[in-house]
């Protein structure tokens, strides 16, 4: 999106993404980030565990197909955390701070707007979704329009840290987001309020620390004489926002569809099992989330280079891969010990699924540095990519869903085609390449 009214760019530094220490740095940032990320995750899913073992199979599949639902609705204004996060650092490198404070604040006050009007829009479909996802109650997707509202301002200010590199600040953002989902929906949930009550208390845990996050960065929203906020209100959507916001849009639909063409197409118990595979595959997927983080600046300054771009790509790629095999080995080698530990004797018909899920989840997190990578260098075409892999989700699922692990298998074939495209045409990740 637009982060001012006159059309002047940013001069990135030419020798900022190219220089001998590039990959170091990478590391540097993405190993710190990795760490509080790490523990957020390890926080996270360990809530999934706990709502796992308090809720029925059913109430569990319940809850995760709404949050996977929530996640799709609200990523593509996700997309406005990269478009943040490239204008920040391109403004933060000629140490041109009041373009900073324009970015953030006409965002957040755009943004605003937004999520005013997408939730709404989801309140007026949840008779709809009642019925569709067989939901158990229609409490919990009542209470999923406050974290659908609250998510859609987080983007802004997250990318503001990305921009500015401030790594330490964002790990510890995630890691308190994923405390407070325990804090507040953990006991909700055990005192009788079910999903519905997981939901509501990690919207409210997320609100908590949407405050914390607007304090930290204080300097940078505080109300100027520069009309940013009213020119955020005000703004249109453009097609460079759109572009992007449709890229982060097919990645969430091709990372969580799965989940709710479970729900729709399996009974509830299968449903249920299903729900615990994607949390195994979500774990791979979002374990080295934080290289996605880091390589946003780098891009952003690698100028209109393409053998600049091509090697912070394949570095990138190349952390993501480590970071996820440390994730898939083990479920791999182990996936009746993975499934019974993680989730219980309940859970132990749907071990079968564990290899193609993980395999699926590893996928996912290459295709969600490449969302990052292309949003971020504006090649608005690469999103094509990703409608084919929904298409061949969709269809594959609606054909083949006999059981969780015929749903698992195809999910794993679609990210698996995906990439195999995007290697032969447009952003190799195993080999240089001139393109742009």
């Amino acid at each position: 999106m637009p982060v001012a009214t006159d059309t002047t760019e940013a001069v990135p530094r030419p020798d900022a993404a190219n220089g001998p220490g590039l990959g170091r740095r990478m590391r540097r940032g993405a190993l710190w980030l990795s760490v509080l990320t790490l523990l957020a995750s390890a926080v996270n899913y360990g809530s999934n565990l706990i709502f796992s073992r308090i809720l029925t199979p059913a109430s569990y599949g319940d809850l995760t197909a709404l949050l996977a639902l929530s996640v799709v609705i609200a990523v593509p204004f996700t997309a406005a955390q990269t478009r943040v996060a490239e204008k920040v650092a391109s403004f933060a490198a000629q140490d041109n701070w009041e373009r900073v404070q324009y970015t953030v604040r006409h965002a957040m006050a755009h943004l605003t707007v937004l999520a005013g009007i997408g939730t709404a829009l989801y309140l007026a479909t949840v008779p709809l979704l009642e019925d569709l996802l067989d939901l158990q109650a229609p409490g919990p997707a009542l209470a999923l329009a406050a974290l659908i509202f609250v998510g859609f301002l987080f983007p802004v200010l997250l990318g503001a840290l990305q921009g500015l590199e401030r790594w330490t600040a964002f790990g510890v953002v995630a890691l308190a987001i994923a405390v407070a989902r325990i804090l507040f929906g953990v006991p909700w949930a055990e005192a009788g309020g079910g999903s519905g009550g997981a939901i509501a208390g990690q919207a409210v845990g997320t609100g908590v620390c949407l405050l914390g996050l607007l304090w930290l960065l204080r300097h940078h929203v505080r109300r100027t004489g520069n009309a940013a906020g009213w020119a955020g209100l005000r703004h249109r959507p453009d097609v460079r926002a759109a572009a992007a916001g449709a890229a982060f849009t097919f990645f969430a639909v091709i990372a969580n569809c799965d989940v709710v063409l479970a729900k729709a197409f399996l009974d509830p118990q299968e449903a249920g099992e299903y729900a615990a595979l994607a949390t195994i595959g979500k774990v791979v997927t979002f374990l080295p989330a934080a290289v996605a983080v880091t390589v946003v600046p780098h891009a952003a300054r690698a100028g209109a280079s393409p053998a600049d771009r091509s090697r912070v790509l394949r570095i990138a790629a190349l952390l993501v891969a480590m970071a996820a095999a440390i994730a898939i080995i083990p479920a791999a080698l182990a996936p009746t010990f993975v499934v019974e530990h993680m989730f219980g004797d309940e859970y132990l018909a749907a071990t079968s699924g564990v290899l193609p899920i993980v395999c699926a989840g590893g996928g996912l997190s290459l295709l969600y540095l490449l969302v990052t990578f292309t949003v971020t260098i504006e090649d608005h075409r690469w999103t094509w990519l990703l409608v084919l892999g929904v298409v061949v989700q969709v269809a594959g699922i609606s054909l083949f869903h006999d059981s969780v692990t015929q749903v698992a298998g195809v999910q794993a074939a679609a990210v698996a085609l995906v990439l195999l495209v995007n290697e032969a045409r447009y952003h190799a990740l195993l080999r240089p390449t001139s393109r742009g």
